[in-house]
């Protein structure tokens, strides 16, 4: 007997309960042109200022440029749409993050629901990047500039064109603060991840770096391009006895499943660190080029997907 959703229930309260693996993925973004990331000043009365300043924060007593976290998560969640639709089998329920009614209908269903109910009824974007009825597993640090590497900040001029006839505006001038060159340090964490999730993070940040994916705004004008380097990854597991060479993903309990989310490392080796297993690997080839076939994953997390609302359903209709 194959172990579905209702099998899995006691594994997935577990899941979101205890800790049991932990990735710490550090990268180097740094500008391959000018980068724009609004901040929320406006210029007002002042004519030195320009009219889209870069967003700033306190650093060590200075104002300093930087990159939210959640404008990096929200740019790797919306390539991570793209790529999961692409290849996510005929059925499986992706919802559009902007059609307000479908996340409504969603939320009401599963707000009030078992953690695990929701993890399984989700789709695989928000069980990795969470919604408003279920946490996510992925988080973004802000990322602040690198001490010691150049910051060269700079106004750029632009005028408007009208659409229709592809002129020049005016006098609808507009002059955004842009980071010219700049090195800024991130940091993606992952908690109690499953090993497709590792894997399409990894294709995320190779898509960011070849240029296939734009950091904030501006990108129709070349702003945004940005490489990532400097990539290290720490990894944590919390099991009491681990096996050599063999990374383990995690998503229940049941002793079946945590067997087919593994996949062999050649050269892994583990070292203790006081309460958890730790490793640490270097490049973002490593992570890209994990042995785990996504379009395989995603098939299994449609069957369980399906499987749990069928079972929410007949729950609602009183079954």
């Amino acid at each position: 007997m194959s172990a579905g959703p209702q099998n899995s229930i006691r594994g997935v309260e577990r899941m979101f309960k205890n800790l049991h693996n932990e990735a710490k993925i550090t990268f180097w973004l740094r500008t391959a042109g000018p980068l724009l990331i609004k901040g929320p000043d406006e210029p007002g009365l002042d004519p030195l200022l320009p009219d889209m300043c870069f967003v700033r924060a306190w650093q060590n007593g200075e104002s300093v440029p930087y990159i939210p976290g959640s404008s990096l998560k929200g740019v790797l969640r919306s390539r991570a749409e793209q790529i999961v639709r692409s290849l996510a089998p005929d059925g499986m329920e992706i919802p559009d993050p902007f059609d307000k009614q479908q996340i409504h209908d969603l939320d009401r269903l599963l707000r009030n629901k078992l953690g695990c109910e929701a993890y399984y009824a989700s789709d695989p974007l928000t069980q990795l990047f969470g919604q408003t009825y279920l946490a996510g597993r992925l988080r973004c640090s802000d990322a602040f500039p690198v001490p010691g590497k150049p910051l060269r900040m700079n106004v750029r001029n632009h005028v408007a064109i009208n659409r229709i006839t592809g002129a020049s505006q005016g006098t609808a001038l507009f002059n955004p603060e842009v980071v010219e060159e700049g090195t800024f340090e991130a940091e993606i964490g992952l908690t109690n991840f499953a090993l497709w999730q590792l894997k399409l993070l990894g294709l995320l940040l190779q898509d960011l770096d070849e240029g296939y994916v734009f950091l904030g705004g501006g990108s129709t004008r070349g702003y945004g391009r940005v490489r990532v380097e400097n990539v290290r990854i720490v990894l944590r597991d919390y099991r009491r006895v681990l096996p050599e060479e063999v990374l383990l993903g995690y998503h229940g309990h049941q002793e079946d499943q945590e067997k087919e989310d593994v996949v062999k490392v050649s050269g892994l080796r583990y070292s203790r660190n006081g309460f958890c297993w730790e490793t640490t690997r270097e490049g973002l080839a490593w992570l890209r080029d994990l042995d785990v076939d996504l379009v395989q994953e995603l098939k299994k997390l449609h069957r369980l997907q399906s499987e749990m609302r069928q079972r929410l359903e007949r729950v609602n209709q009183g079954g």
